[in-house]
């Protein structure tokens, strides 16, 4: 009898996630289609049933023709425009690696794949459906059409970073207290080691000091709810740690070159 474990990879399964922000199945005319130079904290997932639109990047243009989908990487910026329409399916996505960040995140180009009339029908059937069987089949699918679409960037064969048990307990100390004003005493003192063990660790594991990922995550987490609902401005930034509301906007407006409202009011379908 022979036994083989990989630990690592059911850690790393259990602690990825695909979330989906939003979603929808649309009929958009050229009067409520067109924005320019978009950067959405989330991917986009487009699968066209019919009616045409464009996405443009600097002096690239490309065509949202029926019978395809298309893949909008988070952090990727874009104009998008319909001449008359444009019918389509559209998912919303992040896709969670366990140390927090989007592995999709600033890839530099749009993939595209067709897509068969048959798995779209499918697609939209669940989508409209109401079943746990339509939720877990639908899933199944979007993860599939996500991977093949992903596998044009070259980045699934790359190996999964690991940690050490202390950088990860810290990193998820920092995801359970998500705050602007979170300390590495606070964080050393939960762990049970010193500032400076716990902050040589951190930076040569992660190539980031423990500030720096905190900033990451926090204002990744403003983005993800400036994206999702209508919470106020400045409800979000008490949220997150920020005592002045006037202080996060220009931090905001300091990394993301503008202000939340802006930024808010530029993310649509």
């Amino acid at each position: 009898m022979r036994y083989e474990f990989n630990k690592e990879l059911v850690a790393n399964i259990n602690h990825w996630n695909m979330e989906i922000d939003d979603s929808g199945f649309v009929y958009l005319l050229h009067d409520n289609w067109h924005s320019e130079a978009v950067c959405s904290p989330y991917s986009r997932l487009y699968l066209v049933s019919d009616g045409e639109g464009q996405i443009d990047a600097g002096e690239k243009r490309l065509l949202l023709r029926p019978g395809y989908a298309y893949f909008i990487p988070a952090g990727f910026t874009f104009s998008y425009s319909c001449a008359d329409y444009l019918e389509k399916l559209y998912f919303h996505l992040r896709l969670v690696k366990p140390d927090g960040y989007d592995l999709a995140h600033s890839l530099v180009f749009v993939a595209q794949c067709p897509v068969e009339k048959e798995l779209f029908n499918d697609m939209l059937r669940q989508y409209r459906g109401n079943s746990w069987e339509d939720v877990f089949l639908l899933e199944q699918e979007i993860r599939s059409l996500t991977f093949r679409l992903l596998g044009q960037y070259g980045i699934l064969q790359k190996s999964v970073a690991s940690y050490t048990p202390l950088v990860e307990d810290t990193m998820h100390y920092i995801h359970a207290h998500l705050s602007a004003g979170i300390t590495i005493g606070q964080i050393a003192a939960s762990l049970f080691t010193s500032e400076t063990t716990l902050s040589r660790r951190f930076h040569q594991e992660t190539g980031r000091t423990i500030h720096q990922y905190v900033e990451d995550m926090v204002f990744q987490a403003a983005c993800k709810r400036l994206a999702v609902g209508s919470q106020p401005i400045g409800e979000i930034s008490g949220d997150l740690g920020f005592c002045d509301p006037f202080y996060f906007s220009r931090r905001f407006r300091q990394r993301y070159g503008e202000p939340p409202s802006q930024y808010r009011r530029r993310l649509r379908i």
